[in-house]
C-alpha cells in the first residue's frame, strides 16, 4: 500500500464524514428521531399553521392542524420520539392544549 492513502473503511466513506459508534451514535439517532417528530409538528404552529392529513392504522383520515392528534394517530415506533408522543399527550391530559409547544420546543 501507499503511504498516506486510507484503507479499509477509511476509504469507502467521502472526504469529511463523521463516524459514530456506541453511545455517540445512540443519541445522534434520538436526537434525529426527536427532531423529525418536531419538524412535523413545527410547521402546524401559530395562527398560520398548515393542516396537516394523517391516515391512521385503519386508514381512517385526519386532517387537523392539533399536534396532540398527529402525533398519537401516527405509528411512532423509536423510543425517543415515544418520549415526545407521551409529552404531548400528558400536556393535552393536564392542560388540555399547548401539544404543538410542547413537541416543537422541546428541540
Amino acid at each position: 500500500m501507499t503511504m498516506g492513502m486510507p484503507y479499509g473503511l477509511q476509504a469507502m466513506l467521502k472526504e469529511g464524514h463523521k463516524h459514530f459508534s456506541g453511545v455517540e451514535e445512540a443519541v445522534m439517532k434520538n436526537i434525529d428521531a426527536c427532531k423529525a417528530l418536531a419538524q412535523m409538528t413545527k410547521t402546524s404552529l401559530g395562527p398560520n399553521g398548515m393542516n396537516k392529513m394523517v391516515i391512521n392504522h385503519l386508514e381512517k383520515l385526519f386532517v387537523t392542524s392539533d399536534a396532540s392528534t398527529i402525533v398519537t394517530e401516527m405509528d411512532v415506533y423509536h423510543p425517543a420520539a415515544k418520549l415526545l408522543v407521551m409529552a404531548a399527550k400528558a400536556q393535552a391530559g393536564e392542560v388540555g392544549d399547548g401539544t404543538n409547544l410542547v413537541s416543537s420546543i422541546v428541540i
